[in-house]
């Protein structure tokens, strides 16, 4: 585990209210896991992005910062952004290549779950490596055409692995070996030919043809961090978090084109990147730990030139670090330990700071709808839905058996919102009362009447969801 990891965990263990996760053995997992902002490429089709949890109560951005009211998102959806999550253009929703049918949800107990969307129901668990220690999956994600999806599987002690898994007939392949490389980050190119898995030791190229991977260059001795291509396929975009820089990829050779400086008035750690689905505009989130108001900021680059532009800040207190972009590319949404800021993407200026309810704690991560009306926004306490035309909060929904740092997914549709939860038991951890996590599955919530519906059982606490044919 890196410093930065480390500074996260110390940032929420420090903060009036604890993480309710994964307190024991899995805690320093966890702690890596929240370090992924993002959710996967368009292509990949994972609607959710990650937060670190912040330590300062959120506060409403200041004067002459007005939300825009009755401004919708657009029907119109470009396919091959980024989860792209992330996701996602990298932080978009994109419209999918196929219609989706099932949920593939990965879980830490070296399976694959497959759940029907039209009737919940759950089909055989597909099994992946059994790996030293149990995996830890930073991601699942599927191709554009939907037929393959993927696990990102991360053991305790052995070589990182990804495994394609057919969905016409549920069935793993074999396992693609990446090395001892800790992953960071997951996308696949929008024609499908290419996957690229980022870690600090560099980047990591996939052949989905062959199911053969490559060593791509590296990023420094800083490692590499948040990936996104570009709408086009042509060019990935690369965080190098140590070095402060966004480094551009030719995806044809392999060969980095230039390296983009994040200014020097932006004193953040850049967490994540997200491209708008013109392919015109990339945005990179530059958290800082425990930052006060103005202290975090957003950077847009001109892609034409690949000119960093004046740094956007966000005026909510505390880590941020999770993005998605709307649909029609009009806005791009920051979240921050307690809040969410919208930022108008045809002006770059940030609006008015939506703040959620402070009896849902610190946030975790955020989904977007495919429509881009409404975001949907995981917290130790519930899901916050959030109208994104008005900036209005609405009802927490209560989850049954909800867990924190669990994924949250959109189906490809947009009428159901797929949560993680766990079942616990009471364990102890150094003489302290605690509760260990011995299952889990998924609670789907309606998006007609944001209400959630009953668990449904895995077999494992879920760690990434994806959607496939």
């Amino acid at each position: 585990m890196d410093e930065l990891s480390l500074r996260a965990m110390l940032e929420r263990a420090i903060s009036s209210e604890p993480p309710l996760g994964r307190i024991v053995d899995k805690s320093l997992r966890q702690g890596r896991r929240l370090r992924h902002r993002r959710a996967t490429v368009a292509a990949v089709l994972s609607a959710a992005a990650v937060v670190v949890v912040g330590s300062i109560p959120a506060v409403t951005a200041g004067a002459g910062r007005t939300a825009r009211a009755g401004r919708t998102a657009g029907a119109g959806r470009t396919s091959g952004a980024g989860n792209e999550v992330s996701k996602q253009v990298p932080a978009t929703t994109a419209a999918p290549h196929f219609i989706a049918r099932t949920a593939y949800v990965a879980t830490s107990h070296n399976t694959v779950v497959p759940v029907n969307l039209a009737t919940n129901e759950v089909g055989a668990p597909v099994r992946v490596p059994e790996l030293i220690d149990d995996p830890f999956v930073i991601q699942a994600g599927a191709s554009p055409n939907g037929r393959t999806v993927y696990e990102v599987g991360e053991p305790g002690g052995g070589p990182t692995t990804v495994t394609p898994i057919d969905t016409a007939t549920n069935t793993a392949g074999p396992p693609i070996t990446i090395g001892n490389a800790e992953p960071q980050d997951f996308a696949i190119a929008p024609n499908g030919q290419t996957a690229i898995l980022s870690a600090p030791e560099g980047l990591f190229r996939i052949n989905t043809a062959t199911n053969t991977a490559s060593k791509a260059p590296d990023c420094s001795r800083f490692g590499c961090g948040a990936i996104a291509f570009s709408p086009s396929g042509r060019a990935l975009y690369v965080i190098n978090r140590g070095g402060k820089t966004v480094i551009v990829m030719r995806t044809t050779s392999n060969t980095g084109r230039t390296r983009i400086k994040i200014p020097a008035n932006s004193p953040g750690i850049p967490f994540n990147i997200g491209i708008t689905p013109n392919g015109k505009t990339a945005y990179v989130v530059d958290g800082k730990y425990e930052a006060k108001p103005g202290e975090n900021s957003v950077v847009p680059i001109d892609l034409a030139t690949n000119t960093a532009l004046t740094p956007i800040k966000i005026w909510a207190p505390g880590l941020a670090d999770g993005l998605v972009i709307a649909p029609d590319g009009r806005s791009a949404y920051v979240l921050s330990s307690r809040a969410v800021t919208p930022i108008d993407t045809a002006t770059n200026e940030a609006e008015a700071t939506i703040n959620l309810p402070q009896s849902a704690g610190y946030a975790y991560f955020m989904a977007l709808t495919p429509n881009g009306k409404t975001l949907y926004v995981l917290t130790p306490r519930g899901v916050v839905p959030i109208r994104t035309d008005s900036g209005t909060v609405l009802p927490t929904i209560k989850v049954p058996k909800l867990c924190s740092s669990t994924p949250i997914a959109i189906a490809p549709s947009g009428s159901t919102v797929y949560v993680g939860a766990c079942i616990t038991r009471p364990s102890m951890f150094d003489g302290l009362k605690s509760r260990k996590i011995v299952g889990g599955g998924i609670v789907p919530i309606s998006t007609a009447t944001n209400s959630a519906g009953r668990f449904i059982n895995l077999g494992g606490p879920p760690v990434a969801i994806t959607f496939g044919r």
